[in-house]
């Protein structure tokens, strides 16, 4: 038969182990992949495409294509269609921890789009290994500013006929 002391020392000691384990979490790793975009925010003319370039580190403990690789593209308005470059256009090796070249990793096209209008998406890269990038946001912007509109003809049509009242009253005042 157990004793009882035993029991709880067990218990005890169980406790303190699963506290600690939950207080403490692991220590965070360096991404296996990553992204890096030289410019995160471009502009176009409403119907254009806008081109996004920049380099991929490699960290993966194996050397990548960059065929290798694919994009994960979300939150995007359904008038843009991002396409991915990278490895499409021209396959290239990325060896284990070294960072690419600059090139062409995605581009945009947009709809007809308003003049002034911005449009907002993340996008992810990840690899055959399932290893994948920290979450990225781009925006494009549609060249033109946002057009004023003007007053409707029946509200200044209305101001107009106020203002003749307004006189028409005044000069009754002054005149006997």
């Amino acid at each position: 038969m157990e004793s009882p002391l035993r029991h709880r020392l067990f218990t005890v000691a169980s406790f303190s182990l699963s506290l600690f384990l939950f207080t403490f979490p692991p220590a965070a790793m360096a991404d296996a992949i990553s992204v890096q975009i030289s410019n995160s925010a471009l502009t176009t003319a409403s119907g254009g495409t806008v081109t996004f370039d920049g380099t991929v580190t490699n960290a993966s403990g194996s050397d990548l294509n960059a065929s290798d690789l694919f994009f994960n593209f979300f939150e995007f308005d359904p008038s843009i269609t991002p396409t991915q470059d990278l490895g499409v256009v021209a396959d290239f090796l990325i060896p284990n921890n070294s960072t690419s070249p600059e090139v062409a990793l995605f581009h945009i096209s947009l709809g007809g789009a308003a003049p002034g209008s911005n449009f907002q998406g993340k996008f992810q890269l990840e690899d055959t290994l399932g290893d994948q990038s920290v979450t990225k946001t781009v925006t494009v912007s549609v060249l033109g500013s946002t057009p004023i509109s003007e007053p409707p003809t029946a509200v200044l049509l209305f101001a107009s006929f106020c203002a003749i009242a307004a006189m028409l009253v005044k000069f009754r005042t002054i005149l006997p």
